[in-house]
């Protein structure tokens, strides 16, 4: 069998057919992870685990042995063990909000929250920051970044459309699927005791026929995802969750926004296959360049065209589609 001929991926992936339709009919869900937080500075899954591990050991509830071998562990299971330490020795934790913090400077430049907004989509995000928050909560302004300065004409006169946020297990309803509402699966920085963390809080909190297993199951099943800001720290719980939404088989309806090198275009094929199974379309964009920041560029374009066109669902629509899942 030939090697499949290697070609150059663009800068800024074409939108998807499908992902165009789902915007028009109301029924596109923005599924957020890590690496859009990375943008703005904030500490990657493995940096976290090694922020709680250091501020365990500066606290004296761990011996410098524990530290350096602990240091060996993944992020999911050294972020359980430091949970467990905390509870165990009656230690206060760093405050998640102070953790999870981007850079000051980077947070005031950015536009990539803005312009993930500017989709007009509905939103699900497995990260604990409130960035992207701040922006729905200030719905009659026109900032383009953190800071009040315009960075682009293209959103100047732009409204955007009011949100809500959840973050609470029992908010997690189907009646919450509208646009410009911000779902956190696994909790918030507003409530940093019910934040899902621990391998058996994912356990637990996907328990067959419960909140988030019975709201994820719609969302895969009845509506277009379109996966931004994933990487190999975050695969393995985002195959968990889909496993757990029990997706419709051999249908790709779901989309990934997935960074790759130009000359590791050759290895898409095999990425692309395991992930059908899964029911996702990879889309490549190329970190060469700008590495993961080349996401930032690809949302800035993507939402100049998708925004525009993007409707809410109609309200008996929407009364329909709960019917169904409910049933």
């Amino acid at each position: 069998m030939s090697s499949p001929k290697n070609t150059t991926i663009k800068d800024i992936p074409d939108v998807p057919p499908e992902v165009f339709k789902a915007a028009k009919n109301g029924k596109l869900v923005i599924f957020i992870g890590a690496g859009v937080s990375g943008i703005v500075g904030c500490p990657s899954w493995n940096e976290l685990a090694h922020k709680q591990l250091k501020d365990l050991y500066e606290k004296k509830a761990l011996n410098y042995y524990e530290y350096t071998n602990l240091k060996t562990l993944d992020a999911r299971k050294l972020l359980s063990i430091c949970r467990k330490i905390y509870d165990e020795r009656k230690v206060s934790p760093e405050s998640m909000k102070t953790l999870l913090k981007g850079r000051d400077e980077l947070i005031k430049k950015s536009t990539i929250y803005k312009d993930l907004y500017g989709l007009n989509a509905i939103y699900v995000t497995t990260n604990f920051d409130d960035y992207l928050d701040m922006i729905a909560d200030q719905p009659t302004e026109k900032p383009t970044s953190f800071s009040k300065a315009p960075a682009s004409k293209d959103y100047a006169e732009k409204d955007i459309p009011g949100g809500k946020v959840f973050y609470s297990k029992e908010h997690l309803l189907l009646s919450h699927l509208a646009n410009g509402n911000i779902m956190h699966i696994h909790g918030s920085v507003k409530d940093e005791g019910k934040t899902i963390v621990t391998i058996v809080d994912y356990m637990r909190h996907y328990e067959p026929g419960a909140e988030p297993a019975v709201f994820l199951e719609a969302v895969f099943n009845s509506y277009t995802v379109l996966f931004v800001g994933y990487g190999l720290e975050e695969y393995e719980i985002l195959e968990f969750i889909i496993s757990k939404s029990h997706p419709a088989k051999n249908e790709l309806k779901h989309f990934m926004l997935y960074p790759i090198f130009q000359n590791e275009i050759n290895l898409l094929a095999f990425q692309r296959k395991y992930y059908a199974d899964l029911g996702i379309q990879l889309i490549p964009y190329p970190k060469d360049e700008n590495g993961y920041e080349q996401l930032a560029a690809v949302i800035s374009e993507w939402s100049k065209q998708i925004g525009p066109i993007a409707r809410p669902q109609g309200f008996f629509e929407r009364i329909k589609l709960i019917d169904e899942e409910v049933k």
